[in-house]
């Protein structure tokens, strides 16, 4: 079994609406269909555009305020984003994730593609469990989004 942090609900509670809100929004900007919101512990929007099915999946990182610091090398998602991966991987369609800053104005969209088995390894910092895992993506592979 894998080290994870708990849930924290208090943050669930206070970024996750505002996230899947901004998401939806953006995803319509760009000529998605919103397809589906049901919370089910699986991903957080499906959206569809063309003849492809999107599965999005949308986080906060709440220590973002500002520009990227480039001295920010990575952009890390939780090992346990991986179950999303194995979950899509066999349907047509397009999973990605949406790393938000804590304000919303800017989000970085990271393609399922780049959760690579060796870009997994244990990450170090004051809100991270000793053990616990990430997926280590370069800032330069994602694709940084303004948000009006």
């Amino acid at each position: 079994m894998s080290v994870r942090k708990p849930f924290n609900r208090a943050l669930y509670e206070a970024y996750d609406h505002k996230a899947k809100e901004t998401l939806m929004s953006l995803l319509e900007s760009q000529g998605h269909t919103i397809v589906n919101t049901v919370e089910n512990y699986k991903v957080d929007v499906v959206s569809q555009k063309d003849e492809y099915t999107y599965f999005n999946e949308a986080e906060v990182k709440t220590a973002w305020k500002e520009d990227w610091p480039v001295t920010w090398a990575e952009i890390r998602i939780p090992e346990r984003k991986s179950r999303l991966v194995r979950m899509y991987e066999e349907q047509k369609g397009v999973l990605n994730f949406y790393i938000f800053r804590n304000d919303m104005k800017q989000v970085w969209r990271i393609k399922d593609i780049l959760l690579k088995p060796e870009t997994l390894k244990e990450a170090r910092g004051r809100y991270i469990m000793k053990g616990e895992k990430f997926f280590h993506i370069p800032y330069t592979e994602a694709q940084l989004i303004n948000i009006e």
